[in-house]
């Protein structure tokens, strides 16, 4: 079982929840969207992620309160970790930051991120709300993600939660693109029509669970055990969605 989209960071005892998961059998993505959270699994024992991955980058969300300081400190955190993905990152028009021109301060840091996965060779975890075309365009248009490597493998475009539809699944897959799916990738019409269609090997499942998560399933004075098994049930309901 592997849940690719995972903030730990933000869920409760993140050191217990990721060694509780490991040992139960669960390996996850662990996506780092804000500074604080960078700083979080950065102080975390690599061991703790034997088997499973990490992403850094800045969400949509937090855009608009990073500085130059930041980016520099990210570019950091990924040279160390090369084997860290970017992201996640974006664009989300209920946040500010984000306009239709192509001078907004969201398209701005989503091609820096583009440029930063592109540069170092990783894969890229996209958020993405309501803008699905212009995303791929972002990306021919940045030629990410290049060529293969030598003694490589190529990197992935990670569609997270993927919401669109079936035109952004077709163009999308000269992107070596993975699908990331949640729950709510099957409330529109438009997305569960398109599952279809995806390449099984270029699906995966998340619970993209943070604080929300706890609160949402009366977990937030609960044990660790407890936040886990719900975790598990939420990532194993998501994956029957599609058999």
């Amino acid at each position: 079982m592997y849940d690719f989209h995972l903030h730990l960071a933000r869920l409760p005892q993140p050191t217990t929840l990721a060694r509780t998961l490991t040992e139960r059998g669960v390996h996850f993505n662990a996506i780092a969207c804000e500074p604080y959270e960078w700083e979080i699994l950065q102080k975390m024992s690599v061991s703790l992620f034997e088997g499973c991955t990490r992403n850094y980058g800045i969400h949509p969300m937090a855009i608009a309160d990073v500085t130059e300081a930041d980016w520099e400190r990210l570019e950091t955190i990924l040279v160390d970790n090369p084997d860290a993905g970017v992201g996640e990152c974006g664009l989300d028009k209920r946040y500010p930051g984000y306009s239709a021109t192509e001078s907004s301060l969201q398209e701005a840091a989503f091609k820096r991120h583009v440029e930063l996965a592109l540069r170092l060779h990783r894969d890229l975890h996209i958020h993405c709300v309501g803008d699905y075309g212009r995303i791929v365009k972002i990306l021919k248009d940045c030629n990410y993600p290049g060529r293969k490597h030598p003694n490589k493998p190529m990197v992935h475009t990670v569609f997270h939660r993927f919401g669109g539809d079936i035109s952004t699944v077709k163009s999308a897959q000269e992107l070596n693109p993975i699908f990331s799916l949640h729950q709510d990738s099957f409330h529109k019409k438009a997305t569960l029509d398109a599952i279809p269609q995806i390449p099984a090997e270029q699906i995966r499942f998340e619970t993209d669970a943070d604080e929300t998560f706890c609160t949402a399933n009366l977990l937030k004075n609960e044990s660790v055990a407890k936040i886990a098994d719900a975790l598990m049930e939420h990532l194993k309901e998501t994956e029957q969605l599609v058999r």
